[in-house]
Order: structure tokens, then C-alpha cells, then sequence
């Protein structure tokens, strides 16, 4: 497959992306785009993306459907998906570009706005280099020995539940550590898919002409803002205890399996953005909405309204840019492992599969004999 791959984007696509992407930076730099059709290339790479990985996901998980059509339509549909997440982030680089050299974009998303793409190229670039280009050797020195015929879609889908989902290997090892990693594994997560939508809400359906869903007190805003509380709160106890895991595993074996330097790094930056909503609230006219940001209400009641415009923007930068160089800092250290151990639990659920792998190479070996 990784050669078929290969083989299957031909040069011209690459250049026609290239041009394309050109092309639309230019475009946003000359006032010929506006941010909606930036964030419409986005929402078109989502659903090619998605499309891809739900190919990719009867091809792992089921035997249905023909083989060579979900690979190669399922290849194709994320390498479009790509390309058009590149389109996305030139379209709106020119627009953005264009709005701070006439003046039009405050200091603090000047500086958001190049902090936050550095981030991302990073984690692209550290997860393929990890989960991909890592692994690639190997698969294309094996593959040939791979069948779906061979594979057990049932294990395949008892692992993702059991292993990647519950983390119940895990558990039966250590419960406490098995609790802190849920909570920050799944807060995490969540929180991410939560600003996802914040951003829909927000940032895009106001480019579109839809602008009342993040209106201070409307039922969408209230329930984001809701789950923000929540996941941020499950993120920031996961890493409390896991600092607290730190403490008591010292100078023991288990001392391993600890990343102090992570949980400290996000235990900062989720408290951080705690204390910059506090300082938001303190500043505003009590409301009853703001009940239900209740970790940033609660610590409102603690912080000096006359001072919010003194510590809010630099607690602001501190959040914000601290979230971005965690995003980068994901696949420089150990936290990357939340992405490759997943898939290599999945991968050593397919005994039938790891067989044949064996089998192939004895047989190389007793060629290579003769």
C-alpha cells in the first residue's frame, strides 16, 4: 500500500497544490478573499478527512466492501483532504496578513495568529515523523506478508474499545495510575473537540453570516462554556494527581512511567485560563450565565475588578501562547505516545497477521540461504 501510495500522487498534484496554495495566499494579501472562504476550505478538508479515516476504518474493522476500492479512495480522499487543509490555512494566512498591514487586527492576535500556526505546522511534523515516517520502513519491508484476509477485524475492534478508549490493560496494572491518565487523556481530548466547536460557533458561522450563537448568555455559548469548565477541571486534576503520582513513586521503579515536565506544563496553562475568565468576570457586572463558568465565577469572587486590566491581557498571553507551545510540545516529548501506542496496541491484536509477518521472514531467510 505505502508504495502504491507513492505511486498514486503524481507530480503534477503536487504541483497544482503548490500553485493553488500560492495562488490563494496571494489572493487574501490583495483583499480578493474573505476569512469565510478560508474557514469553507477547512470545513472541506474536515469532511474529506473524515471520509478518508471512515474508509480506512471499514477497511481495519470490518471485512466489508472491496479491499483495493477502500484503500485507494480512502488514500486519495486524505491526501485531498490535506492539500485542501493547506488551501485553508494560505487563504486565510493572506487575509490575515492583509488585516494587520492596514491595521485592522489588535496586538494580541498579531501575535496569537503566527505563535498558533508555528504550533501546528510542529505537531504535523512531530506526529507524521513519529506514527508515520518512523514506521514506514517497516511496513514496507513486511506488507507484502499482510492480507485483509488474514486480519481479525472482531480483535481489531475489542482492542480499540478495551485498550484505546478504556485503557483497561491499565487499570488492572495500577488503578491510580489508570485514573489520573483517563482524566487527562479524555479531558484533553474533549476539550479539544469542545474548542473545535467553539470555533465553528464563533470564529466561522459569524464569517458565514450567522453571528448570534456566541451572544453572552444563548444556549450554545452556555453549553461550551459549560463544557469547558468541566474537561478543564478533569485535565487539571488528572495532572494534579498525577504530580502528586510523581511524589510517591520517587527513586522507585514506577518512577518511569511519570512526565513530570508535561503535567506541570499543562497544569499551568489550564489554570491560567481559569484565572483569565475570573479576571473577566471580575471586571463585568455579575449575571446569572456566568453561574455556569463556575470555576471561573468562583474565582472571581476572589479577584480585584480595578486591577482586571492590569493582569488580564498578560495572563491572556501567558494562556494563550502557554496553549500553543504545548500543542508543539506534544511530539517533542513523551505525550506523543497518546497517538503511536494506540495504534500499536491494535496493531498486536492481529495475531493471524503478525503470524504470516513471521512466517515471511523465515522464508526470506531460508531463500537468502540457498
Amino acid at each position: 500500500m505505502a508504495n502504491g501510495a507513492a505511486s498514486a500522487m503524481p507530480k503534477p498534484m503536487t504541483v497544482a497544490g503548490v500553485t493553488i496554495s500560492a495562488a490563494l495566499l496571494v489572493a487574501g494579501l490583495a483583499g480578493g478573499l474573505s476569512e469565510g472562504i478560508g474557514y469553507g476550505l477547512f470545513l472541506v478538508s474536515a469532511l474529506l478527512l473524515a471520509s478518508g479515516l471512515a474508509l480506512f476504518g471499514f477497511f481495519f474493522f470490518s471485512r466489508k466492501f472491496d479491499s483495493s476500492g477502500l484503500k485507494q479512495n480512502g488514500y486519495w480522499l486524505l491526501a485531498l483532504g490535506g492539500w485542501f487543509y493547506v488551501f485553508g490555512f494560505c487563504a486565510l494566512g493572506g487575509f490575515y496578513a492583509l488585516e494587520t498591514l492596514e491595521g485592522r487586527m489588535e496586538t494580541r492576535w498579531i501575535i496569537f495568529g503566527p505563535v498558533a500556526l508555528a504550533s501546528l505546522i510542529i505537531l504535523d511534523r512531530g506526529i507524521y515523523r513519529v506514527v508515520v515516517k518512523r514506521n514506514l520502513p517497516t511496513f514496507q519491508r513486511f506488507g507484502r506478508f499482510l492480507s485483509r484476509e488474514q486480519s481479525d477485524p472482531a480483535a481489531m475492534r475489542r482492542t480499540l474499545v478495551d485498550e484505546v478508549l478504556l485503557h483497561r490493560t491499565l487499570r488492572g496494572v495500577n488503578g491510580f495510575r489508570w485514573f489520573k491518565h483517563t482524566l487527562i487523556y479524555w479531558g484533553f481530548a474533549l476539550l479539544v473537540m469542545t474548542e473545535g466547536l467553539a470555533v465553528l460557533v464563533r470564529d466561522v458561522l459569524p464569517a458565514w453570516g450567522y453571528p448570534r450563537g456566541w451572544e453572552e448568555g444563548s444556549v450554545v455559548r452556555l453549553a461550551l462554556d459549560f463544557s469547558f469548565e468541566v474537561f478543564g477541571l478533569m485535565v487539571l486534576a488528572g495532572c494534579a494527581l498525577a504530580l502528586v503520582w510523581r511524589v510517591m513513586v520517587n527513586g522507585t521503579e514506577q518512577q518511569k512511567y511519570t512526565d513530570t515536565p508535561t503535567a506541570l506544563f499543562l497544569f499551568v496553562v489550564i489554570l491560567s485560563g481559569f484565572f483569565v475568565e475570573g479576571l473577566r468576570f471580575a471586571a463585568q457586572t455579575p449575571e446569572p450565565y456566568m453561574a455556569v463558568s463556575f470555576a471561573g465565577y468562583f474565582l472571581s469572587g476572589f479577584l480585584d475588578g480595578t486591577q482586571s486590566d492590569s493582569l488580564y491581557e498578560p495572563l491572556w498571553y501567558l494562556h494563550v501562547i502557554g496553549s500553543c507551545l504545548f500543542i508543539a510540545y506534544v511530539p517533542l516529548k513523551r505525550l506523543v505516545h497518546s497517538c503511536a501506542t494506540p495504534l500499536g496496541r491494535l496493531a498486536n491484536s492481529q495475531t493471524g497477521l503478525l503470524e504470516a509477518k513471521r512466517q515471511g521472514v523465515i522464508r526470506g531467510l531460508l531463500n537468502r540461504g540457498k
